[in-house]
């Protein structure tokens, strides 16, 4: 009868684990080591498309390029804010939050709440985009975002490591248009206007009704074509002066006048220009008018 050493048994099983332990991890050496190549990634803000509507929001296009040889061995990408939670851009005096989103503009799979993931599936060419709520309403000037990208084999083996950094910058804007309706922008600079009070000989009062948008500072500058006077069509000798009233004030047309509006976000305000005119009971009978030019700036 054969007896056989207890000791001798653990040993045996021991060595056995070692062995498949060290040829495991040495497996896992060769796999890594030739998981190697050259990747890029790019967020295109110069190809920024900007929403009209809903949240005024930016989609920024962006692309992570694997080589060959990286395209075959890597599994998946994590994205992440270096800081942790929801993606960030940060200005000279604001931060703001921004989404990534897959090709389809998809929310991308999420591992607990910092960790953004994208499949790999093969691809030489991933597809995302960065959607920035709000962004086309931001205050002007340049606003960085960073994102640690790593690029894995599997859920646990990190093959490289990309801390990229883009800029995305806003440039100060204005629009108007005359009545809060469906109706088209005007040009912001060269709009004009025909002013006809009507009846001259009573008193008359219209609404210009200018609804303004922009992200910044604006100047408005208006000049008349008749220095702030209606002017007979069929007798230019035959005038009529008439008055002016913006933001709570008088303005004389008889030079060209100047304003700077001081809210630093107009979001669709109402802004009225008024004209009326002082009852001329012995004016020449004709129709009057005048025109104005308006021009407005963003700073």
């Amino acid at each position: 009868m054969k007896v056989c050493s207890f000791n001798n048994a653990i040993l045996m099983l021991a060595i056995s684990y070692l062995s498949f332990t060290s040829l495991a991890f040495s497996q896992s050496h060769k796999e890594r080591d030739s998981c190697n190549g050259v990747w890029q990634v790019e967020l295109k803000t110069q190809s920024a498309i900007a929403e009209s509507k809903g949240q005024k929001g930016i989609w920024i296009p962006g692309n992570i390029y694997l080589d060959r040889q990286l395209s075959a061995c890597a599994k998946e990408i994590v994205i992440r804010q270096p800081t942790g939670g929801e993606p960030l851009l940060k200005g000279s005096t604001s931060q703001h939050r921004y989404e990534l989103k897959n090709k389809l503009r998809q929310p991308l799979t999420q591992t607990g709440r910092s960790d953004y993931i994208l499949p790999v599936l093969g691809q030489r060419k991933i597809n995302l985009w960065a959607y920035i709520p709000h962004g086309g309403t931001f205050y002007p000037g340049a606003y960085r975002g960073i994102l640690d990208i790593e690029l894995k084999s599997d859920a646990n083996s990190v093959i490289a490591t990309n801390n990229y950094s883009f800029n995305y910058q806003v440039a100060p804007y204005v629009r108007a248009k005359i009545s809060n309706t469906n109706d088209s922008w005007l040009p912001p600079t060269g709009t004009s206007i025909r002013i006809d009070l009507g009846n001259l000989t009573q008193k008359n009062r219209k609404e210009l009704p200018l609804f303004i948008e922009s992200n910044s500072y604006v100047d408005i500058s208006m000049s008349s074509s008749n220095k702030g006077s209606l002017v007979n069509l069929k007798n230019k000798q035959n005038k009529v002066p008439y008055q002016v009233l913006f933001l709570g004030q008088q303005v004389s047309l008889i030079n060209e006048a100047e304003f700077s509006i001081s809210n630093r976000l107009l979001d669709g305000q109402k802004m009225a220009i008024y004209f009326e005119n002082s009852p001329m009971p012995f004016a020449r009978a004709g129709l009057y008018e005048d025109i104005i030019t308006i021009n407005l700036f963003a700073k």
